[in-house]
């Protein structure tokens, strides 16, 4: 089969390789369509700090199953599934809380075990959820993706009737848009470089964009707000992100760093404390997550034509992840045929 690899720093190559056979409890799937994420992009620079190369990347997928292995119920050949990459032990504390995106033993299919851009791929039945018939391959390979927006929103806490600021209208940062939205946000007002970005923010709902290279984004936000803003996800996660995600919530705030951040930053702690500021993580995602970010696309809540800007061809993978890479498209996407 085909599959792509990141090789070094930024080399992506189509290479051969043996076509996976389903071991107990697994499934082999056959990959349709696959996302380019932000970490895969990180990876490629070199710049992802729990990511090796080489690799094959690959997590936002649907797909058909070729393959069940022993012990396999519930999943059979020819359906169509989506993948939950989270790999987890089942057995530590976070697991056992139901917690498991944070396993003590955490691993993630795409990033420490082989990924879906291949013509095959293969991973525990668990980490398997059958596609809706109502939804396109298109929309189903966006659900992973929305589903990290969705835990973030979860972890964030009540957000009916919240004033909302996004930092980053990527992806990640327009998925959380909408799921803000749909959460019951009076407001959400987004900071991205990219007029393009910027006006698909609008279209899907943002009550106000600001352009971070102009000026300093936090005073227009907080003006369009009306004050600080409630919640803040940060879905960059650069210290210039963290600095204006803290200004943004004074005072009494909570700031969610969604973005995986390519090094360490410095925060302002004597103004965590003194301005009772909530600074909160948000990694990926659960099942519940998942099953909700399924019926918002079920809902039709993300026009999947305003995500996915660019497909290619599995074969077209290097200049995928340029595309992907220049920021210019929000989400690529690679089909196998």
């Amino acid at each position: 089969m085909r599959q792509l690899v990141i090789s070094s720093p930024g080399v992506v190559e189509l290479q051969e390789a043996e076509t996976p056979e389903p071991g107990p409890g697994e499934v082999q799937v056959l990959t349709k369509a696959v996302g380019i994420c932000g970490s895969d992009l990180h990876a490629l620079a070199g710049a992802h700090p729990f990511i090796a190369l080489p690799c094959v990347p690959g997590h936002e997928v649907v797909g058909v199953i070729g393959k069940t292995g022993e012990g396999v119920t519930g999943l059979e050949a020819g359906m169509r599934v989506i993948l939950e990459p989270n790999l987890v032990c089942g057995r530590c504390p976070y697991c056992r809380a139901g917690r498991y995106n944070i396993c003590q033993q955490l691993k993630v299919v795409g990033c420490q075990t082989a990924g879906a851009m291949a013509d095959a791929f293969t991973a525990p039945a668990s980490r398997f959820h059958p596609v809706p018939d109502s939804l396109t391959d298109t929309q189903a390979a966006l659900v992973e993706p929305l589903s990290t927006a969705v835990h973030a929103v979860r972890m964030a806490g009540q957000l009916a009737g919240a004033d909302v600021a996004v930092l980053g209208g990527g992806t990640i940062g327009l998925l959380t848009l909408i799921a803000a939205i749909r959460a019951g946000a009076r407001a959400v007002a987004v900071s991205e470089p990219r007029d393009s970005k910027r006006q698909r923010a609008l279209r899907l709902g943002a009550a106000f964009c600001a352009d971070p290279l102009m000026a300093d984004p936090v005073p227009p936000i907080r003006e369009a707000l009306g004050g600080h803003a409630d919640v803040t996800f940060d879905c960059v996660s650069s210290q210039a992100s963290t600095g204006q995600a803290i200004r943004l919530a004074e005072n009494g705030g909570t700031v969610m760093v969604v973005g995986v951040a390519a090094k360490d930053v410095t925060i302002p702690l004597p103004i965590i404390q003194d301005r009772e500021i909530r600074l909160a993580g948000s990694a990926m995602y659960v099942r519940e997550d998942v099953l909700r970010a399924i019926d918002l696309m079920t809902d039709g809540a993300v026009p999947a034509g305003e995500l996915v800007t660019a497909t290619l061809l599995l074969a077209e993978g290097a200049q995928a992840f340029k595309r992907a890479a220049s920021g210019d498209d929000v989400k690529v996407h690679l089909v196998t045929s």
